[in-house]
């Protein structure tokens, strides 16, 4: 498993303070000494932070423990689905944009035959969902951009993110990219800066690590490191239902790949269908099958020969393209800066980095296993269309830092003096 690596040796680690400060440079929020300052002025006015030469996070005294967060991030967004273990909560039906309507397919004689299929088309297709508009309503949150686009909570110990669904089909490199940039390869987009959701994740003490490494060769591979962060979506379904659920359900491990079984020589009694799904390459000598198998196209494949190894093929064929949930966490790598001396400095992240399901260099976070990303043949994961609300709806992401566990290592407290 290989994974992409810039050009240049300039890629300097976001762990120091210079890089600190050229985030706060680029953005409207800075931070100062754990201080959070808000220019109340006026409703639009985006919230600025002291910038010093480092980003500390908050203060003690402004984060709540744990348990007082966890508490505090389920009032303040009244959700939910799947992990909360309550109801979907319904939500009036205005939260479903309505399909659209070409002009053309109101004017009377304006259209031929095949134009009108294409209307139809049109009508039937739906489009994206939106979240209700008091869903953060009572919420402590600071925006950290112009746009708020980027909420930072720290009562809640978290960030909070707007994005919109921008693919829901097909092979995946991220779960989130910034707008413009992988949309191709991507759930997610946003009107968002990376920076900026790295420097809330900052504000909120979380720890950098390092990216996903493959030495050519020794052929080792080091996973990427960093704290995990969870990531939670909230949406509404095309039933006007406020949802919110783990956004690995949204992934799932990629089944549009060829299975293949070597032979040598077939079997004498199989005959294979002319253009069908399941060929045979007398090059390579191998037997093999592109996508996911269905339970029909399993049994009648195994009517096509009584040979023992032919069977036991199709069998894995079909078994190895069954539904793979995502398992694997995300974890903070905090990508990097790049420097060519003309641009200036450049955050690697923003070229589509954001969220990553596929190992690279440049992620702001990063998957915690190896997960290939050298072509398309090659990547782990794809999107779970089933799951997936329709294009152009716009989906709620929260990132909440899990805190480290404390080591099991550590010296016992010294006992407590007798009493005399």
């Amino acid at each position: 498993m290989k994974t992409r690596s810039t050009q240049t040796n300039a890629v300097i680690s976001c762990s120091s303070s210079a890089i600190i400060v050229a985030i706060l440079a680029c953005t409207t929020a800075g931070c100062g000494s754990g201080k959070l300052e808000v220019d109340e002025s006026g409703p639009e006015t985006a919230t600025s932070l002291t910038a010093t030469d480092e980003l500390t996070g908050a203060s003690s005294a402004d984060q709540a423990n744990d348990k007082e967060a966890a508490v505090r991030r389920e009032k303040a967004v009244p959700t939910t689905d799947g992990n909360s273990g309550t109801e979907p909560q319904a939500v009036s039906t205005e939260n479903v944009a309505p399909a659209a309507v070409p002009a053309e397919a109101t004017e009377p004689n304006n259209s031929t035959p095949d134009r009108s299929t294409e209307i139809d088309a049109s009508a039937k297709r739906p489009l994206g969902t939106k979240l209700p508009k008091d869903l953060l309503d009572g919420s402590q949150l600071t925006p950290l951009n112009p746009q708020k686009t980027v909420l930072l909570d720290l009562p809640g110990k978290r960030i909070l993110l707007r994005a919109k669904v921008c693919l829901t089909e097909g092979l995946l490199e991220m779960l989130l990219c910034p707008h413009q940039t992988k949309e191709h390869e991507s759930i997610l987009s946003t009107e968002a800066q990376a920076f900026t959701v790295h420097s809330g994740l900052l504000a909120l003490g979380c720890k950098e690590g390092k990216a996903a490494r493959y030495d050519s060769e020794t052929e080792a591979y080091t996973p990427a490191s960093g704290q995990i962060i969870d990531v939670f979506l909230h949406w509404v379904d095309v039933d006007g239902k406020l949802r919110r659920e783990r956004a690995q359900n949204w992934v799932r491990g990629s089944r549009h790949v060829y299975y293949q079984a070597e032979f040598k020589t077939l079997p004498t009694d199989l005959k294979l269908v002319p253009d069908g799904n399941l060929r045979y390459d007398d090059v390579n000598q191998y037997l093999f099958w592109y996508g996911p198998m269905t339970d029909q196209e399993r049994d009648e494949c195994l009517k096509m020969s009584s040979d023992e190894k032919f069977k036991e093929a199709i069998r894995k064929f079909h078994k190895d393209g069954q539904e793979k949930p995502m398992t694997a966490d995300w974890v903070f790598v905090g990508s990097g800066f790049y420097e060519d001396g003309d641009s200036g400095r450049q955050y690697l992240a923003e070229g589509g980095y954001m969220i990553c399901v596929a190992n690279f260099a440049m992620a702001m976070l990063d998957v915690s296993i190896p997960s290939d990303s050298n072509g398309t043949e090659s990547l782990t994961y794809e999107a779970a269309t089933e799951r997936i609300p329709p294009r152009e709806s716009e989906v709620l992401i929260e990132l909440v830092p899990r805190p480290e566990k404390e080591p099991t290592d550590k010296p016992a407290a010294p006992a407590a003096d007798k009493a005399e």
